[in-house]
């Protein structure tokens, strides 16, 4: 087969007429992994090398993640006949992007059409460029040290509004995670706060070497965004910068050009992220955004944030599943036309990071969802105004920022803290753990998420985990004194008490855990509460005594209670308000049980308008609220008339009526 596929390139090159050409950065996409090779696919020999090109430690990842077959076919390496055939045409190769089985490379345009011709090649397309979400903001005055009391420095704000202190307070920083950081480059070897970070690798994806900090054919400000997110989740220096998990390991990639403009191309994000995963990276942090090009026949769209379509998204996806918990800035565009998040924030399993204020307000440029398939975004929220940081103007120099690219990391940061605290869990796990004791849980929205994310709260999230003798239950406890006993009460379905355990102090007085019976049927779902005695004091764990959590062994999920004192016992959907409306309204609804919820507007010929909520968990209780501003789905104003709002989930389906007045 090579040496036909030869042939065939050795005529068509010949025919080529010798013109320079301008070369574009395309995706060259394969038919294949070499299947039709017999010697060549074989699944056990192919594993065997795979093996030599990761790390231990992302093996071990994998396994948590995936079980035993921790590789599939999107890992399989690109098949070396193809690749040595493009560079017999004098193909410049710059990635391949296994997990997309495609390489990126340039190519003039007659270079173009012969590729798109060959009989293993897919198709070709131009690599798309995004820009970052980084906002620029004046710098805000420092602080006066001698009235700062606490070893944060001006850093206790953005640290604070999220309780990272308090779990510092407990020793966790971060240790034994590794945290990859994508972004514009890192100066970090020359700053006080920075240079005991503990890099294990770093890798500039522009210039193809080692070098993240700035070098020949930069420009003077390549490195500084990266070097101020870098220290936000990372710095360390004693009264004045303290990171969220500055105690973790930390793999870098420059992954933005900012030569003519603050900008990424998709494939160096693609290949930047299959590398930190092959390192054994569990958690990633990103400032990537969505961007218009020159030409706007290449722009993305916003029906296309649907986390399907961007290399982004979908690598971020990719990674995911793999086990690693990616993170993202939703982006900070409401200020502009486009209004809503940009991709990656789109993608289905990445953490989507917008920017409040050091009061909870939303920053005012924070980008909204939903994404264009209905889905709730952003995820979660943190400080992303007049966040403190490091900067590159010198060895002790520091300064503000603010965008969603400076609360992410902050969300990358808790990310760590959780996965040092609990190394057993799975990346599943920790999304739900941040999503589910965030702010606003109870009540997510298409503004702040499911709300600020709260490290304490995170950690004290009841898990389950699987060992070889069965499933387990961990449960952390901040408290300031003595736990004299910590008790789980476990209901059968019926709603009787099942069994009442008493927990295993690890020895600490603050990490606990027990071991399930093992006759519990993994199918089913069991209800629960804590309760735990002090010298003063007994608490019960959720306060409220009509409200429990709940399990599911098999899935290994634990569901937050509704934060209510109503019992909700039917299912009513209310009436929107106000209604007639021109600018917002407002649906309302009540669930006796969690649902997967979805929610429509059509018009009078049953044309859907816009998707408000696509296949959205939401747990029981009552006066769920969501808001919508009278936009289709491609954020055209609707005009007046009559619509109809569908609800649909596992167990109802309601349509009600509105009427838009302008």
């Amino acid at each position: 087969m090579k040496f036909y596929l030869k042939i065939i390139f050795n005529v068509l090159f010949l025919l080529l007429p010798v013109v320079a050409f301008t070369q574009t950065k395309y995706l060259i996409y394969f038919k294949d992994k070499g299947e039709s090779d017999k010697k060549y696919f074989k699944k056990e020999i192919i594993e065997a090398e795979l093996l030599k090109t990761f790390s231990n430690k992302a093996i071990e990842r994998r396994k948590k993640a995936l079980g035993n077959e921790i590789f599939s076919y999107g890992d399989y390496f690109i098949y070396k006949p193809y690749i040595d055939n493009l560079k017999e045409l004098n193909v410049q190769i710059v990635h391949e992007l296994t997990w997309f089985n495609a390489v990126s490379a340039y190519l003039d345009e007659n270079q173009k059409q012969l590729i798109s011709s060959l009989p293993f090649v897919e198709k070709v397309e131009k690599v798309k460029v995004f820009k970052s979400s980084y906002r620029d903001e004046s710098i805000a005055p420092l602080f006066e040290l001698n009235k700062l009391t606490n070893n944060y420095g001006p850093s206790f704000d953005q640290n604070n509004l999220s309780q990272i202190p308090e779990v510092h307070s407990r020793g966790i920083r971060g240790e034994n995670v590794l945290i990859g950081l994508l972004d514009t480059g890192f100066r970090w070897k020359t700053h006080e706060a920075l240079m005991s970070t503990k890099v294990i690798a770093e890798y500039d994806f522009i210039f193809g070497d080692s070098i993240t900090a700035n070098q020949p054919g930069d420009v003077a400000g390549q490195d500084a965004h990266g070097t101020q997110i870098m220290s936000i989740v990372a710095g360390k220096k004693d009264g004045r910068l303290i990171g969220v998990a500055y105690d973790a390991n930390y793999i870098l990639a420059k992954t933005e050009d900012i030569r003519s403009e603050r900008r990424v191309e998709e494939d160096n994000y693609a290949r930047a992220l299959i590398w930190m995963e092959q390192q054994g990276v569990d958690v990633t942090s990103s400032s990537l955004g969505y961007s218009e090009f020159d030409d706007p026949n290449e722009s993305y769209t916003y029906q296309d944030m649907n986390g399907s379509t961007t290399i982004v998204a979908r690598a971020v996806d990719s990674a995911f599943v793999r086990g690693v918990v990616t993170v993202t800035a939703a982006g900070n565009e409401f200020m502009s036309p486009w209004k809503y998040i940009v991709s990656p924030a789109d993608a289905r399993y990445v953490l989507a990071v917008g920017a409040v204020s050091s009061s909870s307000i939303i920053a005012p440029f924070s980008s909204r969802g939903p994404t264009s398939d209905g889905r709730i975004k952003p995820d979660v929220c943190a400080m992303g105004m007049s966040v403190y940081t490091a900067t590159t103007n010198g060895f002790a120099s520091y300064s503000y920022a603010s965008g969603t690219s400076a609360s992410t990391p902050i969300v990358a940061g808790i990310v760590g803290l959780l996965i040092s605290h609990y190394s057993e869990i799975n990346q599943y796990q920790v999304r739900d753990a941040i999503r589910l004791t965030a702010s606003q849980s109870d009540k997510p929205d298409t503004v702040y998420g499911w709300g600020i994310a709260r490290a304490k709260e995170a950690l004290s999230f009841p898990l389950i985990v699987k060992r070889n003798d069965g499933y387990y239950l961990l449960k952390t406890i901040f408290e300031n004194q003595t736990i004299n006993k910590l008790n789980v009460v476990i209901f059968s379905e019926d709603n009787s008490i099942y069994k009442e355990i008493e927990l295993l102090d690890l020895g600490n007085n603050f990490k606990f855990e027990v071991k399930l019976p093992n006759e519990l049927n993994e199918d089913d779902v069991y209800k629960f509460y804590f309760t735990y005695h002090t010298p003063t004091r007994t608490v019960r764990i959720p306060e409220k005594s009509e409200l429990n959590y709940s399990f599911h062994l098999l899935s290994k999920k634990v569901f937050a209670p509704r934060k209510s004192l109503n019992v909700v016992r039917d299912f009513v959907l209310y009436q929107n308000y106000p209604n007639p409306f021109n600018g917002i309204t407002r649906f309302r609804f009540d669930l006796p049980t969690q649902q997967w919820i979805t929610l429509e507007i059509y018009d009078v010929l049953g044309r859907k308008v816009k998707t408000l909520l696509k296949d959205v968990g939401v747990s029981r209780g009552n006066n769920h609220e969501f808001v919508w501003d009278g936009t289709d789905d491609t954020g055209r104003v609707l005009s007046s008339g009559v619509y109809f709002y569908r609800f649909l989930s596992q167990d109802y389906n309601v349509t009600k009526k509105l009427t838009i007045l302008r």
